[in-house]
């Protein structure tokens, strides 16, 4: 199966792209069911306001709680945050070896009005479905992507914001990144390193897959407990001090410290 056809199986499933006109044979005199049909037909038109409110508002609360819609109101959620799935997809597949982590999953959001606070919306409705031993390849493989775009797009609005939606470089401390905005890339590293594994080195590209798993294993060097963290709860400050250093690390984040990869190093990166 070629690149484009496995991201197109993915893209079926949460309807994020016009691969196919995933439901133009789903008839239905069932209103909740033709709600759904709108829905998808204004998030393939890149209507994700409108979807959002007709999933959250004018469909029944029953069909609220059933696998497909939580899915497309998922997906309307990480549209509005800013995710494009094939665009962003892409860019890590063709990246070049040795990148650090948080770079390339930043970089596909410089440029954007973009939504972190939505892409947290989207993995919160697909914990609904259930975690990830719950939760199926393409679902947790939505889930991991998403996260990355949580990351992406907390750290290009915090730490790259000029100018307007960004250049690519970053113009903030992030040792001084607030514990809000910590706490939002903490998340969105906790469901990308749990469900990284549905995603496939063809998919994502040997490169991003060997810099994003270098970054899951110095978290957990560094933090000596979990980076699996997604449930906002659990993040304590020795955690968030990790994700600081992390985050002002050449290797591995956006900033200007060269650690080598040595734990004791990276857990130094702030003062």
């Amino acid at each position: 199966m070629n690149f484009f056809k496995m991201v197109c199986k993915i893209l079926f499933l949460f309807s994020l792209s016009n691969c196919s006109n995933a439901f133009k044979d789903l008839a239905s005199s069932d209103k909740d069911t033709e709600l759904l049909i709108e829905a998808k037909a204004n998030i393939n038109s890149f209507s994700y306001t409108n979807a959002i409110t007709i999933l959250t508002t004018q469909v029944s609360l029953s069909s609220q709680a059933k696998t497909e819609f939580r899915e497309t109101l998922a997906s309307a959620y990480a549209g509005k945050c800013g995710l494009n799935f094939a665009n962003f997809v892409n860019s890590l597949a063709t990246s070049p070896p040795g990148g650090s982590a948080f770079n390339l999953v930043m970089k596909p959001f410089v440029g954007l009005d973009i939504d972190p606070a939505s892409c947290l919306l989207s993995l919160n409705t697909m914990q609904l479905i259930g975690d990830t031993a719950v939760r199926n390849t393409n679902q947790n493989a939505f889930v991991s992507v998403v996260g990355m775009s949580l990351m992406g797009t907390q750290t290009r609005t915090s730490a790259d914001i000029n100018p307007l939606n960004g250049d690519g470089v970053v113009d903030q401390n992030l040792c001084t990144l607030t514990d809000p905005i910590i706490d939002n890339i903490i998340l969105g590293f906790g469901f990308m390193s749990k469900n990284f594994s549905a995603l496939s080195t063809a998919q994502v590209g040997a490169g991003t897959q060997t810099s994003i798993n270098d970054s899951i294993s110095q978290c957990l060097a560094v933090a000596g407990t979990t980076c699996q963290i997604t449930n906002a709860a659990d993040i304590t400050p020795a955690v968030r001090n990790t994700m600081r250093d992390l985050l002002n690390t050449v290797e591995y984040g956006l900033g200007t410290v060269v650690t080598g990869g040595n734990p004791i190093a990276i857990a130094a990166a702030c003062p």
